[in-house]
């Protein structure tokens, strides 16, 4: 069979993602030729790939106008409207669904031998009050004595480039079947849902809607809009399609990680790092970074790096000269090599690697820890805490390494969380909440390019205790803030500072970049029923009448509350009051 695909392509971030070359892949074996129609700005580089070219015959790059239909139209005038009655089917499909799930071939064999079937597509909709019953768009098949016809001809020669997606709809979406079927053509599709309940859906559109119908109708493809529609169903729906098919989970979750926030729980149930077995790094330039406030715990970390089978270079800082001399003997008596810098007094660990940007900007990966300990619970809140990242981050670091250099869109790796905070309800929406004003304001001082509020999330996925393992590039905004020491408040820091806003930043600046992020898993295993009881407890559910300041300023803390809090409670009480007046 000749048979012809225009497929369409459209990515906001002007990327060919890897389920797209994924579809591509699967589909080149079917098709004599395959037009690949792009309404986004694809770089040279990415048209010019081995791997695109090999995929497809012609790579069309067209201004974002008209939507699918007019692109569609596009790719019909290159090949030449009276040349398309050479193929035995001309196929239109886009790039808005992952798959397919399953081998399409046998499905092409069934449509193009039952007689009775003109012309085809994956699922269809009903007739209602807005539409007329038709094919889906997503994915349509045409046979040769169709795509002859004065209907199809007529139909795809007065597309117009709408700029109204509706007018789309009302145009186009419909009236391919609709023309089609008053010129005496019929329809087959893969999953006809016109006899299927529909009543507890606001629409019978099961693509969007309904995705377990999706999926228990074995339909090829599941629509990229359904996974983030249905949310709370999709866990199952990723976990029926890792083990019911053949199709790569992580490319839906690498490519909605990057549409969508990267954050979401079903994708952080896919987040973990994987254990396969990668290559270590050979020509990656790799740093490390420790900040060592605590120089009695130095030989704790300079043990583990013993561990490291990759070349690497350590970057050491430190808050006054005193120390620092106390550090080189340390280094010396483990014949190892240093940069030692005194950094100062302000900013904790991250501002010290933050001024080394010189430096730790001619490295492709970097790894960043420090010596942490907790003054007010130093063994429970300091060295567990500090004991867990260190076997979450620095004792994996192979493994680790392997991961970050071989995965192109992997850019940073954080760790679990620490137990202490599993057992102990520190974190929660209202302080996440004061944040995350210095959150939004450092997006805005980054100048970064996805929009995101971080007032709107309850609580974030960060970097506990800001270890991690990232490339460089993935978090370079950060270092070309050049924050200095007037940037970050004296300590005790208010719970709310640049530094906490910094911890809780990294994966998402990461994910502004291209990138996506890998959790390690605590090697620790709390039952998630901890988790609930902490969280559920009725003190938590009831407005609080005590204010505990140990992590929130301390002293300091405590004494601002004293002249912050009755503040604010009259502006509420005027707030109210006001009204109540309007009503």
């Amino acid at each position: 069979m000749k048979r012809l695909l225009l497929y369409i392509h459209f990515n906001k971030f002007n990327k060919v993602s890897p389920h797209v070359l994924y579809q591509l892949e699967k589909m080149r074996p079917l098709f004599e030729e395959v037009i690949v129609i792009s309404n986004s700005l694809v770089s040279d580089e990415e048209r010019s790939s081995d791997q695109l070219k090999r995929l497809s015959d012609r790579f069309l790059q067209r201004e974002n106008k008209g939507y699918d239909f007019a692109a569609w139209r596009d790719g019909m005038a290159e090949v030449g409207f009276e040349q398309l009655a050479v193929y035995d089917s001309v196929t239109i499909m886009n790039d808005t669904c992952f798959g397919p799930l399953y081998d399409m071939a046998p499905i092409f064999h069934r449509f193009e031998q039952d007689a009775t079937v003109d012309f085809w597509g994956m699922t269809n909709f009903r007739a209602n009050k807005q539409f007329d019953e038709h094919i889906q768009s997503y994915f349509m098949s045409f046979k040769q004595h169709v795509i002859a016809s004065a209907t199809f001809q007529k139909f795809w020669k007065s597309v117009q480039d709408f700029t109204d997606v509706q007018d789309v709809i009302d145009n186009y979406e419909t009236r391919v079947t609709t023309n089609l079927i008053g010129a005496g053509f019929q329809y087959g599709v893969v999953f006809d849902t016109l006899n299927e309940d529909a009543s507890d859906m606001l629409h019978p559109d099961f693509s969007y809607y309904n995705p377990t119908a999706i999926i228990s109708k074995q339909v090829p493809f599941i629509k990229v809009k359904a996974i983030d529609a249905n949310q709370s169903i999709i866990p199952y729906i990723l976990n029926e399609i890792g083990t019911k098919t053949d199709y790569p989970v992580e490319l839906i979750v690498s490519y909605m990680s990057q549409i969508s926030r990267p954050d979401f729980n079903y994708l952080l149930a896919h987040k973990y790092l994987s254990k396969e077995n990668l290559p270590l790094p050979e020509d990656t330039k790799v740093a490390v970074h420790l900040h060592v406030f605590y120089t009695d715990l130095l030989t704790e970390f300079l043990e583990e790096f013993k561990a490291f089978k990759f070349s690497y270079d350590l970057f050491i800082t430190t808050d006054n000269e005193d120390k620092k001399i106390e550090i080189e003997a340390i280094i010396a008596d483990y014949k190892m090599s240093a940069q030692i810098f005194v950094t100062g007094t302000v900013g904790r660990d991250v501002l010290p690697m933050l001024k080394l940007k010189k430096q730790l900007s001619q490295y492709d990966i970097i790894g960043h820890f420090h010596t942490k300990k907790s003054k007010e619970a130093d063994f429970w809140a300091g060295e567990s805490w500090r004991k867990e990242l260190i076997q979450m981050l620095v004792q994996p670091a192979n493994q680790i390494l392997s991961h970050i250099t071989q995965k192109e869109d992997l850019g940073i790796v954080i760790a679990d969380i620490p137990t202490f905070f599993r057992f102990n309800r520190i974190v929660n929406a209202w302080n996440e909440h004061q944040i995350a004003p210095e959150m939004n304001n450092l997006w805005e001082k980054m100048r970064l390019n996805k929009e995101i509020d971080f007032q709107t999330i309850d609580t974030f996925v960060m970097s506990y205790g800001t270890f991690c393992w990232f490339k460089y590039k993935a978090l370079k905004p950060l270092f070309n803030l050049n924050l200095t020491d007037q940037d970050v408040p004296s300590e005790p820091l208010p719970q709310n500072s640049i530094l906490h806003a910094i911890e809780r930043l990294l994966i998402y600046i990461a994910w502004d970049q291209g990138y996506d992020f890998r959790i390690s898993k605590n090697p620790v295993d709390l039952t998630p029923f901890i988790d609930n009881k902490l969280l559920n407890e009725r003190q938590f559910a009831v407005p609080a009448t005590a204010v505990d300041f140990t992590y929130m300023g301390g002293i300091k803390g405590a004494a601002k509350y004293i002249f912050t809090g009755p503040i604010l409670a009259i502006k509420y009480i005027i707030r109210r009051l006001l009204h109540k007046i309007k009503l």
